[in-house]
């Protein structure tokens, strides 16, 4: 048996679905990550743009695959290619650019140049210095096994047994999507805004659907916009929501005024009055790389849509005044995740354990868990599902194996 066998086999050590407790391993430890690039970003549906930032032929932008850097490109007959961004002469970085517009992409190392589709087209001294030529296509640039795009955000995979992006989504994913792209003509605003911190990827996605903690970590900032510390926590403790567990982990914390939502692995959209939508790109297990997009309605006017723009940056910019206290808990919790001194205390998730009630709700076609109060509901079945994947060996198996809110 592999390692990479050995901690599948020991998730139930891991995670305590039953009982809300989770082993701090999960969030620090490098075998456990390296099986999570394996068993879940190898095989997951990712995200990778939104349609309205690659518009016209040859336009590009640069994005992770995982850990592998991709463009991600709008070829000449108006498709999408997803392009493992490494040469295949030496490995170099092929286009660094952030975004753009380029007929071809040139490897600044020695000169292999490749079209939009990833084919090897141009090879310098081709015919004096490589006797007998160079098969291109076995040298052309690896690509994503399947691209699709869903209501105009583009996703891609790397394994090709994967199962239609819609099938993918379910029900409930694509409620998710719908409800942001339902919003009006959406489309990114220029401008990324990206910086690293030295957490698990995992915890500030869970953190994205977490109504326990603004009144605490957020006091300032809430204080600021005229509301109490009990003001607060009765606004997000005690108000009803419902919460959306979909398949193969994707999860939606909707309380009314705040529709915070996940597809799974690492992307979450933030609607209501934000329109921002997250990545959370791993770079070890203790170290991520969040990118945040700004999305605005093209048909909104310039007035409403700076005033939008601004606040977006207030909540996630440079100088933002949200996602700098969470940063701090993010880190924190993942260096005391590592501690040896505590590495065998779990984690306590039991937060609305068994509260709650299972209806079906007619509106949305699916059933829900309606829930007096805020509750951890989301984040035990993230981690729930994270067992589903990281057991599975193929997607036959994690087809066959996953849970099914409702059907349990």
């Amino acid at each position: 048996m592999t390692l990479i066998s050995e901690r599948a086999a020991a998730t139930d050590r891991l995670v305590d679905h039953e009982k809300g407790l989770i082993s701090r391993a999960i969030f620090s430890d490098p075998e456990i990550y390296k099986l999570e690039q394996e068993r879940i970003f190898a095989r997951a549906w990712l995200f990778m743009c939104h349609e309205s930032q690659i518009p016209k032929p040859g336009d590009f932008f640069q994005t992770y695959l995982g850990e592998a850097k991709v463009l991600v490109t709008r070829t000449k007959a108006g498709g999408v290619g997803v392009l493992i961004n490494t040469c295949m002469h030496r490995g170099n970085t092929v286009c660094k650019a952030d975004s753009g517009n380029a007929s071809s992409f040139m490897c600044s190392y020695h000169g292999w140049t490749y079209n939009l589709e990833g084919k090897l087209v141009g090879v310098p001294g081709q015919k004096e210095l490589y006797a007998g030529g160079i098969d291109k296509n076995a040298f052309s640039l690896r690509t994503a096994a399947r691209v699709a795009s869903y209501r105009g955000f583009v996703f891609a995979t790397l394994d090709p047994e994967a199962p239609d992006l819609e099938e993918y989504l379910g029900a409930q994913g694509r409620y998710i999507i719908d409800t942001f792209a339902n919003l009006g003509d959406m489309a990114v605003t220029p401008g990324i805004i990206k910086h690293r911190m030295k957490c698990n990827w995992k915890v500030p996605v869970e953190n994205d659907q977490d109504y326990y903690h603004p009144g605490i970590t957020h006091a300032s900032y809430l204080e600021a916009l005229g509301s109490s510390f009990e003001e607060a926590n009765n606004a997000f403790w005690g108000n009803a929501g419902k919460v959306i567990l979909g398949e193969y982990g994707h999860v939606a914390d909707t309380q009314p005024g705040y529709d915070h939502s996940t597809i799974f692995p690492h992307m979450t959209l933030l609607t209501t009055s934000l329109n921002i939508l997250e990545i959370r790109h791993p770079k070890g297990p203790m170290e991520t790389e969040n990118w945040y997009f700004c999305f605005h309605d093209k048909n909104a006017s310039e007035e409403a849509r700076q005033a939008a723009r601004m606040t977006q940056l207030r909540r996630v910019g440079p100088a933002g005044l949200v996602e700098q206290d969470d940063g701090e808990n993010f880190e924190l919790s993942t260096s005391g995740s590592g501690i040896a001194a505590v590495r065998d205390a779990p984690l306590n998730y039991a937060q609305g354990l068994h509260a709650g009630e299972v209806v079906f709700d007619p509106d949305l076609g699916f059933p829900v868990l309606q829930s007096p109060y805020t509750t951890e509901a989301y984040a035990r079945w993230s981690r729930r599902a994270w067992v589903d994947w990281i057991e599975a060996e193929d997607w036959t198996a994690l087809k066959r194996n996953h849970a099914k809110f409702g059907e349990e």
